[in-house]
């Protein structure tokens, strides 16, 4: 396996110098807490650390052995070395970086919980899902649990000592989460408790022996609850019930049925649970009986938003295996020279395709990158911000980004990592150069959390509705003012008003779809049909402002440079980019925004003419019976 590489200059570029990491360490929550941006820097530091050497190492170990299911004791294990792992882990505070210090978090910025979080995930997948889904589960409870439950849970929830999971899918009900079957009774003499019976699938870290327990946060349905999703309610289910003094008693009838084999993240354990088999199964009722889905969406947001983070993650590790390996395989000859059989032997990465490719791949993984942080800047000015109008338009924003984030960051990963593996030839098909593990590994974000079509849908019927349109509108405004500022900008003014055409098409396909919902006929599928479409074009035109920033910052800096060296000419600029590691940074940062909106964002162009077809022979009677 080779080494993995964390590109730490860029995640610092988009930290501080395209986000206000100062305007951000001066709200007041963080202020108080004692954090500024040397600090912040160096907890990144010490990520990148963690995640190079400590956790890197296991991700082989993790997808060769796996997680494994013994049918006799119903119990699963996890790879041997994920145990150091997960002890230096917890004890490094990052399994609850962002989290209430109150009860033992770290009470960082989300912002660099992502930023430590993409370093981890890209270092091994599997391994950070444990602490992840546990610190989603803690935050649930955090925010609508009693001052009881967050006395009995959070803390070692936050510390590690117990896991957390989310048990929402059922078998044959998939992602219709209002199908639920799981029954909660209330106990007799025993308030706000009950018997829960019922099984769930496909609950990731549902079962294994890294905690001391798990608490499971389990949607179900009492006696007499309305159908749907309205009826549900959501319950903390310890896998062990808790004495009175804190610590764990005896099992609490939650067992798992087995583990689903599965093309990639083979050391994440995705098991079947089975709840209360023998009627002895007790769950804590969390708030409103029928708030269920509510509370549990604060859980499925999160880590929707860290689904898309795995992708990119993922994708950025695959472009790194493939820029180093391009840079070290030599075969053919340069292509100008291609007819005489004496010309020396190149690397692979000056052939035109392979650059071609590398290009896509950086382009990609650094405007994603971008994206995903700035969505995490917003939740923190949404959740701390003093100002409320203004902690109100982030969260609108937040809520809107979600399942872009989340869906285009993992289609387009998806997309990177075979991208990747077409780079390596025949190499990166093989399971020893990282690639083949990272493009099975991916495959599996654009599916859970609720599949990309769902994320496009909920985008198309929810998000864009949001105040009545008003959190979309605020949206754009700040789209058009950023692209206003790229105009009045020499370095980018030309990339700006390509942004601009392309946002044009956006706005014609929104304009459409808004007239064919008030539509009696067929054609009203057509939102439906392009949803995913619509998802991407909003991705590909943000994705497009942030990295065209990107391009003015680095034009500046690269200037600035420049000055100082006192090169004047075309001659003696190159040279400076070639001897300088900063000059050279800021030149490629802009060549790859120049890329991106002239190679990538035209993709918008395709799927509006497509759209504006109005088809919709795919709801015809078009496929055979089988």
């Amino acid at each position: 396996m080779p080494e993995y590489r964390v590109d730490i200059r860029d995640i610092k570029f988009v930290l501080n110098e395209q986000l206000d990491l100062n305007a951000l360490c001066e709200l007041p929550t963080f202020a108080e807490r004692g954090f500024d941006a040397q600090m912040l820097n160096e907890t990144i530091d010490q990520a990148r650390k963690m995640a190079v050497e400590v956790i890197a190492p296991i991700n082989e170990i993790s997808d060769t052995e796996g997680a494994k299911y013994n049918k006799e004791t119903s119990q699963v294990t996890v790879p041997e070395a994920y145990k150091v792992a997960y002890k230096k882990y917890v004890e490094g505070g990052w399994g609850s970086a962002p989290s209430n210090p109150e009860y033992g978090g770290m009470g960082m910025p989300e912002l660099i919980n992502t930023c430590a979080g993409e370093m981890f995930t890209g270092a091994c997948t599997s391994f950070t899902m444990l602490p992840g889904l546990s610190k989603s589960a803690a935050a649930v409870v955090d925010k609508f649990g009693t001052d009881e439950q967050k006395a009995t849970y959070l803390e070692k929830m936050l510390t590690g000592v117990w896991g957390g999971t989310m048990c929402l899918t059922e078998p044959g009900a998939g992602s219709d989460v209002g199908a639920n079957k799981t029954t909660a009774a209330p106990i007799d003499g025993k308030p706000g408790w009950y018997k829960i019976v019922g099984t769930k699938s496909f609950i990731t870290f549902g079962d294994h022996n890294l905690t001391d327990n798990i608490i499971h946060l389990v949607l179900a349905r009492t006696p007499g609850a309305p159908a749907g999703v309205k009826g549900i309610g959501l319950f903390i289910v310890p896998k062990f019930k808790i004495n009175a003094d804190g610590s764990v008693g005896g099992s609490n009838d939650v067992v798992c049925g087995g583990i689903e084999e599965k093309m990639g993240i083979h050391g994440s354990p995705t098991t079947t649970l089975n709840f209360g088999d023998n009627n002895n199964c007790e769950g804590e009722l969390i708030g409103d009986v029928y708030s269920g889905i509510k509370y549990m969406f604060l859980m499925m947001n999160e880590e929707r938003l860290m689904v898309g983070m795995q992708g990119q993650a993922l994708a950025q590790s695959s472009y790194q295996y493939a820029l180093k390996f391009t840079q070290e395989r030599v075969q053919g000859s340069d292509i100008r020279a291609f007819k005489d059989p004496n010309a020396p032997k190149v690397t692979i990465i000056n052939h035109p395709d392979v650059r071609r490719m590398l290009l896509t791949m950086k382009a990609r993984t650094e405007s994603m990158r971008a994206l995903l942080y700035t969505t995490a800047y917003y939740i923190d000015m949404a959740h701390n911000n003093p100002d409320a109008k203004q902690a109100e338009k982030y969260g609108g924003w937040v809520e809107l980004l979600t399942p872009i984030c989340k869906a285009y960051c993992s289609d387009n990963a998806f997309d990177v990592t075979q991208m990747a593996m077409q780079s390596e030839g025949g190499y990166g098909y093989c399971r020893e150069y990282g690639t083949e593990q990272n493009c099975r590994d991916t495959k599996i974000t654009a599916i859970y959390e609720g599949t990309n079509g769902i994320q496009a849908l909920d985008l198309l019927g929810r998000k864009m509705g949001l105040n009545k349109g008003a959190v979309l509108m605020s949206f754009v405004m700040m789209l058009n003012e950023k692209i206003g500022a790229l105009k009045k900008n020499e370095a980018t003014k030309e990339l700006a008003v390509e942004i601009e055409k392309a946002k044009a098409k956006l706005d014609a396909v929104v304009m459409k779809f808004m007239g064919l919902s008030r539509e009696k006929s067929m054609k009203a599928f057509v939102p439906l049909i392009n949803a995913c479409g619509l998802l991407e074009m909003f991705g590909d035109v943000i994705c497009a402002v942030l990295i065209g920033e990107q391009a003015a910052i680095s034009a500046g800096k690269l200037a600035g440079i420049l000055a100082e060296k006192n090169a004047a000419d075309d001659k003696a600029k190159a040279a400076v980019i070639a001897d300088s590691t900063e000059a050279k940074y800021y030149f490629s940062k802009v060549k790859t925004a120049e890329f991106f909106i002239k190679n990538l964002l035209p993709r918008v162009y395709w799927r509006e003419i497509g759209i504006q077809y109005l088809d919709f022979c795919c709801m015809e009677d078009v496929f055979p019976q089988v």
